[in-house]
């Protein structure tokens, strides 16, 4: 039978890490709210695909320019400069600060890159196809000055070809082609954020002195403190029956939006109504994410005043519990990897966690369920 002493000491351990995953992502969600995140992730990909791409570069430094002010598209005689510049582009930002959109739909995508070969002169009854091929002979937007990268250019009269100068098929080629790099845009998005997870989760762990070898240790020794953790863990998991949903829509919420999928389908249309539709859906989403930043501000300090003061307490975590003992070399390295575990697990996301805790706490019912079972059995002659 599985050691229930072992279970106990897992569990606890399990549930310090998603009470610490779920204060780390609140913290990086905040980040990623202030300093744009999204904006420029979409920015990043809207550049790929309108730019030959040269900039490389590690994943350090690609974390570290999302702290910039702004990132690709500056150059004014770039495809991409003239595509921010649109006025259905350029005022979807929030505000001076958060000057370009989180939120893109394809359908706004389509529509704006036809402006930009057709150009802002068009007249009614004009031959659109002919403008559009013009802009691809003379490898030069009509809105505007700006060269078409090579790369660009090649696509673009690859997909105009296989639409057969349809500018409507024209348009759902360049909105499956914008979907697909959302799609990898939306990777992007994920890792840097795992990254980010680690230096948070590091940096989390040293303030509270979330050393994982120390925790393992004090549960080990200590019944009562099994036994309390795993009453916290019991209470929280029937106080936060939804919390896995609640997860996996915040997981998901970013690929929507980027990506514009609603789960309704959408009539391709060229009307003006349907724009100014489509623009007070991404300016909504950009107010409701700008709201939820005092949610989130809510979340953070529930976890840090109810939850996680709790579990410190029954612990004994923190710096003041340190009091003034001087410690060995051999003892603050064995601290660090204490706080490298702990961060490496916070990395993992609290979904991870959730869904590990909710499995254990049913293995734990099992075992105990079936403990007087086995008891009756050994007095049977």
């Amino acid at each position: 039978m599985f050691n229930s002493v072992v279970l106990d000491v897992v569990i606890g351990l399990v549930f310090i890490y998603l009470l610490y995953s779920l204060l780390a992502t609140t913290l990086q969600e905040l980040i990623a709210s202030a300093f744009s995140f999204r904006s420029k992730i979409l920015e990043r990909a809207i550049f790929r695909m309108l730019e030959d791409e040269t900039k490389t570069g590690t994943r350090i430094q690609s974390v570290f320019d999302l702290f910039k002010k702004t990132g690709h598209g500056g150059d004014p005689n770039s495809t991409s400069f003239s595509f921010y510049n649109h006025p259905l582009i350029k005022f979807l930002g929030e505000n001076k600060r958060n000057s370009k959109p989180a939120y893109i739909d394809k359908e706004t995508f389509s529509k704006v890159l036809v402006d930009l070969l057709r150009g802002n002169q068009v007249k009614p009854g004009d031959d659109v196809t002919l403008l559009i091929q013009g802009a691809l002979d003379n490898k030069t937007i009509n809105w505007g000055t700006a060269a078409i990268s090579n790369e660009t250019l090649s696509y673009l009269k690859s997909i105009w070809a296989d639409s057969g100068g349809n500018v409507e098929t024209f348009k759902i080629y360049l909105e499956n082609w914008f979907d697909e790099t959302m799609e990898r845009a939306t990777g992007w998005y994920k890792k840097h954020i795992q990254f980010l997870l680690f230096f948070l989760g590091l940096a989390i762990s040293i303030f509270f002195n979330v050393d994982t070898l120390k925790i393992v240790s004090k549960l080990e020794k200590d019944p009562k403190l099994r036994e309390q953790m795993v009453q916290q863990a019991e209470t929280f998991l029937k106080a936060h029956p939804d919390l896995d949903q609640q997860l996996q829509c915040e997981k998901a919420e970013y690929s929507s939006f980027l990506s514009g999928n609603r789960g309704k389908a959408i009539q391709l249309t060229d009307s003006i109504r349907k724009i100014r539709t489509e623009d007070s859906l991404n300016v909504a989403k950009c107010q409701a994410l700008k709201a939820r930043t005092d949610s989130l501000l809510l979340k953070a300090d529930s976890l840090v005043n109810i939850d996680l003061k709790k579990a410190n307490n029954i612990l004994g975590l923190g710096w003041e519990t340190l009091g003034d003992k001087t410690r060995d070399a051999g003892e603050l390295l064995k601290m660090l990897l204490g706080w490298i575990i702990t961060a490496v697990a916070i990395s993992l996301g609290a979904p991870f966690w959730f869904d590990l805790l909710n499995k254990l706490m049913k293995l734990r019912g099992s075992v105990t369920s079936s403990a007087p079972d086995d008891k009756q059995r050994q007095r049977v002659p």
